[in-house]
Parts: C-alpha cells; sequence; structure tokens
C-alpha cells in the first residue's frame, strides 16, 4: 500500500521553526543573536509572489489588473499612453495611493488621492514623467492579494518598446510570474512583440499569456486568434507548444460579475482557470522554494549547535587527567591547522582571488571600452547611419540627434544589465570555487557579499549640448534665411572657402559654419543659386560632425561613469572577501580558545555546577534532537 503524500508545509510554520532554531543558539552560554540568520527569516514568513505585467499599448492591461483584483478603476484606464511610472498593488486595508519619487527629484513620498492619478500616472498629466516619478504604490482590499501576491504594473511597450526597455528589465528577473498582454480584436502579435519577448525571455522563463477582450470577439473568432498566437510563438519567437500556458479573459465580464455576484457572467470572463493556475500550480511552487531555501538555512543552522553541544559534552566528560590530555592535544592540533590554514591558505586564497577578479575586470573594461568608447561599436553605427543622410537638409540632420541619443542610451543601458548579471554569476562561481580549493563550506549569507557590496552606479547625461542641437532642428528653414541675402556665386563660394579654410583651422565644425557664412555675406553683391547650395553642403556636413560628436561624447561619458562604477564594486568585492575570511579565522580561534578555557576551569568546578552543566547539555541535546525531527519531517514533506 503507497504511502499517502504529504502537504506541503506552510511558510509560517517553516519561519516559525526556524525562529526556534536561531533562539536556541542564543540560549547557549556566549553565544549572541545571529542577525543575519534572523533577517532571512522575514522574507520567509511574508512570503511575496510577485506578478509583472506586461504588452503593448491599448491592450488591455490596467483593465486586465482592475479586473483581477475585482475594483473597478483601481489603476486608471486611459487610451492615451502611460508614462515611464509603474504601479505596485499589494493588500490593505483600504484603497490608497502613494507616490515615490526619483532620488534626483529629492521629494518625499506623497500621498494621493483617486483623482490625482492621472496627474501622476499618465502622459497627460506628466509628459515625459517630467514630474520624476519612479512608482506609485497601490493599496487594495483585494482578496487576490491577500496572501502575499503582489501585482506590478510596467508601461506600455511596442511604440515606446526603446524608451521603457530598461524599466521593464528592471524588474522581469525578480518576477515570479510575468503575464504578457495580448487582445482579441487588434492585430495578432507583431514583430515587435516577438522581438520584445525574444529578450524577455533571456531573462526570465516564467512567461504566460493572457489574451484579453474575449467579448468583443466570437468563440470562433477568440479561439482563431488564441491558435494564430500560439503558432506565431512557436513559429517565430521560439517558445515550446507544451510550454506555453495562453489564457483568453474578457476584464469586463469579469468586474460585471464581482458587483452583481453574477456567477454565470464570472464563468464567461475566462478568469477561472487563469486563477486556478495561479493559486494550485504558480504560488505552491513558488512557496514550496521559499520553504525549501528557509528549511536549508534551519538545517545549517542546526548543525553548527549541534557541534556545539558536543564540544561541551567532549569538555564535560573529560574528567580524568588522561581525558583532558588528549582533549587538549586535539585543541591544539587543530589550534595549529587553523594557524597553518591563516598563514598560507589564506595568502593564497586572496592572491588567487584578486588574480581573477583583474581578469574579470580586465574583460569587462575591455567589453565596455569596445561598445562605448569613441569609434566603438554603437559610435561606428550612428556614424553609419549618419553617412547615409548626404541629401538631407541640415535641420533635419538636427533632429535626429535626440533619437539618435536615445538609441545609443538604450542601448548603453542593454550593455550594462547585460555585464551586471554576467558579473553575478561570475563571481558567485569564483567564490564557490575558490571555497572548493580551501576545503572549506561557504554558506548563502557569504556568497550573497556579490549583492551586499554592489555600487549603484546612476549615470548622468550631457542634455544641455543636446537640447541645442534639438533647438537648431526645430528652426524652421534654417538655411533659407541665408539664402534670401545672397545674389553672387563664385564669389561668394571663392570668399566662403577662404574664410571658411581659415577659421576652421582654429575651431573646425564651428570654424566652417562661420567661416562660411562670413564667406557668403561678403560675396552678398554676387548671390546665386550655386553659392546657397554649397553652404547647405557645408552646414549639412558640420551638422552630421555635431551630432555624431555629441553622440560620442555622450557615450565617453557614460563609458566613463560606468567604470568607476564598477571598479567601486570590485574594490568592495575584494575588501568584503577578505573580511570574510578573516571572520571565519577569527569565529574558529575564538571558540578554540573558549573550550581551553573551560578545561582549565573544568578541575575547579564543584558537584553542583557539574551537574548543573550537565543538566543544561542534555537539555541543548534534547531540544537538538527535536528540532532536527521537525527538520525532518518538513524536508520529507518538501520532496
Amino acid at each position: 500500500m503507497k504511502e499517502a503524500p504529504q502537504s506541503q508545509p506552510s511558510l509560517e510554520s517553516v519561519a516559525n521553526l526556524m525562529t526556534r532554531v536561531g533562539l536556541l543558539e542564543t540560549q547557549i552560554e556566549g553565544r549572541k543573536k545571529d542577525e543575519e540568520y534572523f533577517a532571512n527569516i522575514t522574507p520567509v514568513a511574508l512570503g511575496l509572489f510577485r506578478v509583472v505585467v506586461m504588452g503593448e499599448v491599448k491592450k488591455g492591461k490596467s483593465s486586465f489588473i482592475n479586473a483581477l483584483c475585482g475594483i473597478k478603476g483601481l489603476v486608471p484606464v486611459h487610451d492615451d499612453v502611460a508614462t515611464s511610472t509603474i504601479f505596485k498593488i499589494h493588500y490593505g486595508m483600504s484603497q490608497q495611493y502613494s507616490v515615490f519619487f526619483l532620488p534626483e527629484a529629492d521629494k518625499e513620498k506623497l500621498e494621493i488621492s483617486t483623482e490625482e492619478l492621472s496627474a501622476y500616472g499618465t502622459e497627460d498629466g506628466n509628459p515625459s514623467n517630467e514630474k520624476k516619478v519612479d512608482f506609485i504604490g497601490v493599496s487594495a482590499p483585494s482578496q487576490v492579494l491577500k496572501d502575499g501576491l503582489v501585482l506590478v504594473d510596467t508601461p506600455g511597450v511596442g511604440g515606446l518598446f526603446k524608451k521603457h526597455r530598461q524599466i521593464t528589465f528592471r524588474y522581469a528577473p525578480k518576477a515570479d510570474a510575468v503575464f504578457f498582454i495580448t487582445d482579441s480584436m487588434e492585430s495578432p502579435i507583431g514583430a515587435d512583440e516577438i522581438s520584445f519577448l525574444k529578450e524577455l525571455r533571456a531573462i526570465t522563463p516564467l512567461i504566460y499569456f493572457v489574451q484579453t477582450k474575449g467579448a468583443d470577439a466570437d468563440g470562433d473568432a477568440r479561439k482563431c486568434r488564441m491558435e494564430n498566437n500560439i503558432a506565431i510563438l512557436t513559429g517565430k519567437g521560439g517558445f515550446p507548444k507544451d510550454e506555453i500556458r495562453y489564457f483568453v479573459v474578457d476584464s469586463e465580464l469579469k468586474l460585471k460579475g464581482d458587483s452583481t455576484k453574477n456567477m454565470k457572467y464570472l464563468e464567461a470572463s475566462g478568469f477561472a482557470p487563469l486563477m486556478a493556475y495561479l493559486n494550485n500550480s504558480l504560488k505552491p511552487a513558488r512557496d514550496r522554494n521559499i520553504a525549501t531555501t528557509g528549511v536549508r538555512r534551519a538545517w545549517a543552522k542546526l548543525g553548527e549547535i549541534r557541534g556545539l553541544a558536543e564540544q561541551m559534552r567532549a569538555v564535560l566528560e573529560a574528567d580524568t587527567s588522561e581525558k583532558q590530555g588528549k582533549l587538549t592535544e586535539e585543541i591544539n592540533a587543530t589550534e595549529a591547522r587553523i594557524t597553518e590554514w591563516n598563514n598560507n591558505i589564506r595568502p593564497q586564497l586572496i592572491k588567487d582571488f584578486q588574480t581573477q577578479v583583474f581578469a574579470i575586470q580586465s574583460d569587462i573594461s575591455s567589453r565596455l571600452s569596445d561598445k562605448l568608447r569613441p569609434g566603438g561599436e554603437i559610435s561606428e553605427k550612428i556614424g553609419d547611419f549618419l553617412a547615409h543622410t548626404k541629401d538631407a537638409q541640415p535641420e533635419e540632420i538636427y533632429q535626429l540627434a535626440q533619437p539618435l541619443a536615445d538609441e545609443a542610451r538604450s542601448q548603453a543601458s542593454e550593455l550594462m544589465l547585460e555585464i551586471s548579471n554576467d558579473l553575478d554569476k561570475r563571481f558567485v562561481i569564483l567564490l564557490e570555487n575558490l571555497a572548493v580549493k580551501a576545503g572549506v563550506s561557504m554558506n548563502p549569507s557569504q556568497l550573497a557579499l556579490v549583492d551586499a557590496s554592489r555600487e549603484q552606479t546612476e549615470i548622468h547625461f550631457a542634455e544641455a549640448q543636446l537640447r541645442e542641437l534639438v533647438a537648431r532642428g526645430n528652426e524652421s528653414r534654417l538655411f533659407e534665411k541665408v539664402r534670401n541675402g545672397l545674389y553672387g556665386g563664385i564669389a561668394g563660394v571663392t570668399i566662403a572657402s577662404v574664410a571658411g579654410g581659415i577659421i576652421g583651422s582654429v575651431v573646425p565644425v564651428v570654424g566652417t559654419i562661420i567661416g562660411s557664412t562670413v564667406g557668403m555675406l561678403l560675396a552678398g553683391a554676387w548671390g546665386g543659386v550655386q553659392a546657397t547650395e554649397i553652404v547647405r553642403v557645408k552646414e549639412a556636413s558640420a551638422a552630421r560632425q555635431s551630432v555624431h560628436a555629441y553622440i560620442e561624447k555622450d557615450l565617453s561619458g557614460i563609458l566613463a561613469q560606468v567604470q568607476s562604477g564598477f571598479n567601486k564594486t570590485f574594490n568592495a568585492l575584494r575588501v568584503k572577501s577578505e573580511d570574510v575570511i578573516a571572520e571565519m579565522v577569527k569565529v574558529s580561534m575564538a571558540e578554540l580558545a573558549d573550550a581551553r578555557l573551560k578545561l582549565k576551569t573544568r578541575s575547579q568546578a564543584t558537584a553542583q555546577e557539574i551537574n548543573k552543566s550537565k543538566r543544561d547539555v542534555e537539555n541543548l541535546e534534547s531540544k537538538v534532537t527535536s528540532l532536527l525531527r521537525e527538520l525532518k519531517g518538513l524536508d520529507k514533506s518538501l520532496k
């Protein structure tokens, strides 16, 4: 007869057991509370489950979130495009909104009303995010949020894909699920969405598809759209068909069913299968991972306590000179091994660490330089693009400054994210390899020094010069003004060339512009179409040089700032890793010294003290045994 499967333990029970294990350590004489261990209990107890909602504009993302929460108007639903602001929706006793600003805004959190949402969360009220909003926190009394679900509503992609890409990628890696929204009425999943999904899939595999506005199309049309989208996802997107999770819903029907308590509307809305999958598959899997991590930390801590109990027992039982002598020999031998490790192995570990860190640093610096330096890959591509604008008017070239700068910055952001993720992985692998080489065990909290030592780099751009270039492009028919003042042709060309050459030799780009203009004015008596055309060509060339020069300057600034940030991270990591190694030696030596002190004072203890010590050790061993039994039960239920 097969044994009935055990139910998965609650996160609350795991957190409770972790707490009892941590408190047991504090009951041992001379042991302080392990703050780092206790800090890891809070995330287990909270068990937050983060769902990030993404998709093109006007696909019904906000309506979907409102329907999922069962609260109409919870987040604004507009035809206009949302700003780069995101919404974070979590459970609360009442519906409230809080605006959190970017650091450069230098503003405290602001509580706002529902009527003020559009002033901070839409393009109409906050164009180009001029109010510097980081995100809007939403507290909602929704039952679906009550057990730790947090929804993150991101800006629409598609037309604003490049502008919002960095924000999207900031939240995707930490998501427990990504809901990608499409709809039943507009066009099927397109090339821009597939491109976006490919990049998103490289960050997280936890992507699920939701087709909204199901009631706006008949049953055959909905099914046809779903099958067509799945074919696109498998054919062009590279998604395995058996791994695609796809849901067809209607937000209006869901909200109508919630408000009227009509099960017919709720069933027709299509939300029931989605909620069932969320609650029965996604959340349990997430909870299982959290619980497993918590149980492992408790195992490690209880192992330390068990070792202390065994040491206390050994000291207590060494009540004869022979046993004391043997125990002293063991302690001295252990102390000698620790000294050897500290004097010889530790310096070699640090040397190996620094050598490999330097190799990683050199590799990253090279990758950054290849992409961002003047004449690098990004600059070269933009230069090639500008080279194909020979027939464009100067003002048209200046108008390219903003989009080209956005494109360059977008590519730089992608590079930074790629290198940042790569850096995390390489340092974790490096530390694990060094631990194996040293023959020591490094727990997850020590490996977490990578995140703890991360330096956040805030990039500052040369916006004033960019605005100047954009302003030039916005001048209507800038060079017609020059043409209207010219009457000579050949003389104008000659004088323009001479003046441009003289001034240009001093100030290359500006000199060409000023020299050409001065020459044309001096030859105004001879004006003509031919002279004006030469001025236009020179002005267009100067415009291309100015725009390209700005892009290279902008990229150089980014390169310098990013390299500085990464260098700070490398230095912090060096210091942190040496501290970790030194702390390991310090703790080991302190435990040995404590054991030796207890041996020396053991012979002076009274019979009453001996009996009390025995009872203390037996009590500790009993509690360890009981907790071990509970941990084994939790471990078994998680298998």
